[in-house]
């Protein structure tokens, strides 16, 4: 009966589409942090086994899977408008009921592809809160492979932060030479946040540090120049780098809310 019921759901999906007039493209990309020794394929997101976590009882979920095979499948029928109706429909749904542990993942996959191909600074929120609520909360339970590639992302020489855990990527500047950087925090036990960059030869890059909607007064500053650190969005830093520079950020922690609060 399986089969029916998919069949039945992408039709639903199909007949309620109406399509964007373009294909959204990817902004940022999943990277993997240094010694992470994880393979995945790059249109690979959500494994078989969640692809369905409750067959049929939560439509919302399974309409964004479905919406999400149509961007791979046949991205001239993916609509982005509804995919967003549907995202911000379960969004909702999730503040008011328990998940699974399967349509945790499911919905941290669905969320991370939402935000690769959007950059919205509130979409990479959600991210952070799902994994600070059902992950980060048992310890074990949610391969490293789910979280770590979206602590940093990037798109050639643009760098997304979007994420406050310890861990170093390398890669290879588009105008040559070997690049890495590091973030060095132990966020949130405090709001101190160090962006370490290396390199070879000084290079251009941009740089977008998320600032959590809840961070009032945060600071994003560079060798004594302070960066616009607006809640909700990202501080952009566009310029030449060097061996050795560093970013420090300031995340005030008296407001963390409740789900970074343990016990809470």
């Amino acid at each position: 009966m399986r089969w029916i019921y998919i069949t039945g759901l992408v039709f639903l999906v199909f007949a309620s589409c109406n399509p964007s007039e373009k294909t959204p493209e990817y902004v940022t990309y999943r990277t993997l942090p240094e010694g992470a020794g994880i393979q995945y394929e790059k249109e690979t997101f959500v494994d078989e086994r969640h692809s369905f976590p409750d067959e049929g009882v939560y439509p919302r979920l399974d309409s964004l899977i479905m919406l999400r095979l149509m961007f791979f499948d046949e991205q001239e029928r993916f609509d982005m408008d509804r995919f967003m109706y549907f995202w911000d429909e379960f969004k909702h749904e999730v503040r008011n009921r328990e998940i699974t542990s399967e349509e945790a993942v499911s919905w941290f996959n669905l969320t991370g592809f939402l935000f690769q191909i959007t950059g919205d600074a509130m979409v990479a929120e959600e991210l952070e809160r799902i994994v600070w609520q059902h992950f980060l909360a048992a310890p074990g339970s949610t391969p490293d492979s789910l979280i770590l590639p979206y602590i940093f992302t990037r798109n050639n020489d643009f760098i997304h932060l979007n994420l406050y855990l310890p861990v170093s990527i390398h890669f290879q500047h588009s105008l040559g030479g070997k690049v890495t950087v590091a973030q060095e925090t132990d966020f949130p036990e405090s709001g101190t946040v160090r962006i370490v960059f290396g390199m070879e030869t000084k290079q251009y890059i941009e740089l977008y540090i998320r600032i959590p909607s809840w961070a009032e007064n945060a600071s994003v500053t560079v060798k004594g120049v302070k960066y616009l650190a607006e809640p909700g969005s990202y501080s952009q830093i566009a310029k030449k780098w060097k061996e050795g520079d560093v970013v420090e950020v300031i995340i005030p922690v008296d407001n963390l809310p409740p789900y970074m609060k343990p016990g809470e």
